[in-house]
């Protein structure tokens, strides 16, 4: 059964979204504008480059000891120093300056996490990938054992990101096209810092405009219509809970060609009610990226043909019955 507005449950504030939105258009990549930068990205990763190979999604150069991969449709490009990702034995890191809060959450120290970004940025600058971030961060992996009954019985911290995201006249660039993601692990002091892995893409821009916006309910339109199983929602139970909304300009993954990013409101929440059986019902997780620009306007505007699909992450069951 369908689902209406009258059963979404907003457990967020909406951000407000205007009646016209900012669009950009994106500047074609060019893979061999990518050659330095793949030179000094193997050079920071101290990885020998012996030979080439192709990709579906581009090409690779490097050795035994790693990697520099580019993607074709977007200018991406992603390396990794092997050796280094197989000096752990797991995902357990030791690192000299670490807290944890009251959650239970392991965070680098104020120390550490200002050197780790200042280091990030040097490295960025190394590498010729220069781009002004909107914002930088550190996250730290979380690891944790549990005995046979899902009692925890030891935990740490893990390896160390630095991550970078960027805007566009103001807006957000959210979606897994736009980032930057720097993964350090520590040296054998837990001081000093060694970058294992990389991952950039952000997309040029040629030309911005204005594109007029749908309303919300427009928007919600496409998320309540959808059946989120082989049987659909049940009759009387269905219920979609928003937990998070950001609002910002769509980057589609790296090895999608994107021609322009548009408006959309990027929703997380949990689905009730969706039937996996004729007498199981579960709750499911899930994100989605809903359009904001009115298809009629993007045509109008030269935007492609007037549809920039949405994506949807389902992140599985969260309960059911």
């Amino acid at each position: 059964m369908p689902l209406t507005s009258r059963d979404i449950d907003f457990k967020v504030d909406l951000p407000d979204i205007p009646a016209t939105t900012p669009v950009i258009s994106h500047t074609p990549p060019c893979a061999r504008e990518r050659d330095d930068t793949t030179r000094a990205i193997a050079k920071v990763l101290q990885i020998d480059l012996k030979g080439t190979a192709e990709l579906p999604h581009g090409y690779a150069v490097g050795s035994d000891r790693g990697q520099v991969e580019v993607f074709s449709a977007s200018g991406a490009v992603r390396a990794r120093n092997v050796e280094r990702l197989e000096a752990f034995p797991d995902e357990r890191r030791r690192w000299s300056d670490v807290e944890r809060d009251d959650e239970g959450v392991f965070r680098l120290g104020d120390r550490l996490t200002r050197h780790l970004i200042g280091h990030g940025q040097e490295l960025l600058q190394r590498v010729g990938l220069s781009d002004e971030p909107a914002g930088i961060d550190v996250s730290l992996g979380q690891w944790a054992q549990l005995n046979e009954d899902g009692k925890e019985l030891d935990s740490g911290p893990g390896r160390a990101t630095v991550r970078f995201s960027y805007a566009v006249e103001g807006l957000a660039l959210i979606g897994p096209g736009a980032k930057t993601n720097l993964h350090f692990d520590p040296g054998e002091d837990g001081r000093s810092v060694a970058l294992a892995r990389m991952f950039h893409v952000h997309r040029g821009v040629a030309a911005t405009g204005e594109v007029a916006t749908q309303s919300l309910d427009e928007a919600f339109a496409g998320l309540l219509a959808q059946s989120w199983s082989g049987h659909g929602i049940r009759e009387g139970e269905g219920r979609i809970a928003i937990t998070a909304a950001t609002f910002g300009l769509l980057a589609l993954p790296a090895d999608i060609v994107q021609t322009f990013a548009a408006p959309a409101l990027m929703v997380e929440g949990e689905v009730s009610g969706v039937e996996v059986g004729k007498d199981e019902t579960v709750s499911v997780r899930f994100g989605q990226y809903l359009p904001l620009a009115h298809p009629r306007a993007l045509a109008e505007a030269g935007y492609g043909g007037g549809r920039l699909e949405p994506g949807t992450v389902v992140r599985g069951r969260t309960k059911g019955r």
